[in-house]
């Protein structure tokens, strides 16, 4: 898998060689955290793709039971992303507003962690 650089906005980065793209693990884990970043109806193309991390929010009142649902849903839309194999040792936690997840993502090129605040 081959995967293109962006920056902290999202904004895809100039390629000025091949050896500028990320490839193996690394660009299995690029793409899992922009599949995350995607939420349902942001892409114009297709209002269907992304994540409901936004919905499930905005539902009730975020409570100790929600944290775990939340979790359990950002593994499981993790493990559908191509070239990811399973998805372990999860850690989350509130933090005033915000939410707090990581993950060690196996990958078909080997495994890394990935961190994502909501």
């Amino acid at each position: 898998m081959i995967h293109r650089p962006v920056d902290e906005a999202g904004d895809v980065l100039p390629v000025l060689s091949s050896a500028d793209l990320f490839r193996g693990v690394r660009a299995e884990a690029e793409l899992a955290k922009d599949r995350l970043k995607l939420l349902t109806g942001d892409w114009w193309e297709n209002l269907s793709w992304g994540n409901a991390v936004a919905e499930m929010l905005q539902e009730s009142r975020f409570t100790e039971a929600d944290q775990k649902t939340l979790a359990t849903y950002l593994s499981s839309y993790i493990r559908e992303t191509p070239g990811v194999m399973d998805v372990r040792d999860m850690e989350y936690s509130m933090e005033g507003r915000q939410f707090r997840f990581a993950c060690t993502v196996e990958t078909e090129s080997g495994s890394t962690v990935i961190r994502l605040l909501f």
